[in-house]
């Protein structure tokens, strides 16, 4: 109980996304993003990656869409007036395109010296790399079993070592709503999850499962 109430939270950036979450994204978790393209899902990791930064936290930006744009993380933090180069080497970056240098990037964390003391982990997106190299429903066994495999191990990273895992993914269409890819396997093995829609001018945030929601300003820039 002394350990998981010492866990610390880390700011999402917005006032209004932070209330809903009680405070922000917290350590110890794992928690899902998950909206259609341009939902705002990017720009809210990042986001949340330069907070963190400005903390005094280093953090791992674990990229397999290609998305990860530095300059994107410059402009956020001149329009706060914030040193830019200070909180940009927090920021490790990594691109991987594989689910295997996926996997790994988490297990060695603490012994390369280049991600050793990270407290935030972002993975944009969490299931690109394993849909990619198990396609289609002959694979779906094989996918799920390796998909819960690696988030069995950051669950229990998580916890042990005090990070937060900011994990973004893609949707497919469900019956009543979009619903993240990787299915069961990751709405058992995620903390909590928060389902991104777009809006003019802003992104509807909508946690998961107490449906709580929150209409919140991510400005232009919020696109993924």
């Amino acid at each position: 109980m002394e350990k998981v109430s010492a866990f610390p939270f880390f700011s999402t950036g917005s006032t209004e996304i932070d209330r809903l979450l009680g405070g922000g994204f917290r350590a110890g978790r794992l928690t899902e993003l998950f909206g259609r393209s341009n939902s705002g899902k990017t720009q809210l990791a990042m986001q949340t990656a330069l907070m963190a930064a400005k903390q005094g936290t280093k953090c791992l930006y674990v990229d397999t869409e290609g998305s990860f744009r530095p300059e994107r993380l410059e402009e956020m933090a001149r329009a706060r007036a914030w040193e830019v180069q200070e909180l940009l080497e927090r920021i490790v970056y990594v691109r991987s395109d594989s689910s295997s240098e996926q996997v790994e990037l988490v297990r060695s964390m603490d012994s390369r010296p280049a991600t050793s003391g990270c407290r935030l982990v972002v993975v944009d997106t969490i299931t690109r790399n394993f849909t990619l190299e198990f396609p289609g429903r002959s694979n779906l066994a094989s996918r799920q079993a390796a998909l819960n495999v690696h988030l069995s191990e950051m669950s229990r990273d998580s916890y042990l070592n005090g990070r937060a895992y900011l994990l973004a993914n893609r949707v497919t269409f469900g019956a009543v709503r979009d619903v993240s890819i990787g299915g069961r396997t990751v709405e058992q093995l995620v903390h909590e999850s928060l389902m991104l829609e777009k809006a003019p001018g802003k992104v509807k945030v909508t946690r998961l499962p107490s449906g709580e929601s929150v209409s919140a300003q991510m400005g232009t820039a919020g696109v993924d």
